[in-house]
Order: structure tokens, then C-alpha cells, then sequence
């Protein structure tokens, strides 16, 4: 598989909405994948580098190897929304995720808890 392309979940297909996954840790992408599913999103898995299709919403795993800066400029030139995590002591990282236009920064630990929320109000 060629990691610099988008792969789509073959699970079950939300109400035509699409969650743009970009991540390289498994354990928080197969995260990311059951909370998008449950709030209804069709979870659209990327690596950092990979071109950004269209999507309703980019989620992106700040601890990600790779540029994920320009994946967030990119959305937000779209006017996707873009909420980004990581480790809350990567203060570095959260305000480069800031700066590049992440709506919202959450820590690992807030993931869970914040992002169904966020995605049902979309």
C-alpha cells in the first residue's frame, strides 16, 4: 500500500460526511476511526505528506512524523474545519497547530471525551 494515499474505512459508510483522518500512530487512528463512525463520519485515514481530499472535517495527530501544518493550511483554505491533538506538554507543537488554523487543539487525554462532541455539532 502506498502510505502517501488516502485509505478509506471499509467499515459502514456515515450520511455522506467525511472525517479526514491524519495520524501515524495505529492505537489513536483506530481511535479516531470508532469515534468518527459512531458520530455518523466516514473515517478517510491519511498519512502527513499525503494529498488532502475533500472532506467535512480534518483531524490530525500533532505527534504525526511529517507535515501536518500544511495539511491543516490546507483544509482550512477550504474551510474545513481542523481539530488537532497531542501530547499537552508539546506546547511547540499546539501553537504551530494554532498557527497554521487548527480550530481547536486537544490534548491525547481530551481526545475521547471532546471530539464526539465536536463532531456531532458539525
Amino acid at each position: 500500500m502506498d502510505a502517501s494515499k488516502p485509505t478509506e474505512d471499509s467499515g459502514q459508510a456515515g450520511e455522506g460526511r467525511v472525517a479526514l483522518l491524519l495520524y501515524s500512530d495505529l492505537m489513536f487512528g483506530t481511535e479516531l476511526q470508532a469515534i468518527s463512525r459512531k458520530a455518523g463520519f466516514r473515517p478517510v485515514a491519511l498519512r502527513p505528506g499525503s494529498e488532502l481530499p475533500a472532506g467535512d472535517i480534518l483531524v490530525v495527530d500533532l505527534a504525526a512524523r511529517g507535515d501536518w501544518a500544511s495539511s491543516i493550511k490546507a483544509a482550512v483554505a477550504r474551510n474545513t474545519p481542523v481539530v488537532a491533538f497531542g501530547p499537552h506538554i508539546d506546547a511547540d507543537a499546539r501553537r504551530k497547530a494554532k498557527e497554521a488554523g487548527a480550530g481547536r487543539v486537544l490534548s491525547n487525554g481530551n481526545l475521547a471525551r471532546d471530539l464526539p462532541n465536536i463532531l456531532k455539532e458539525l
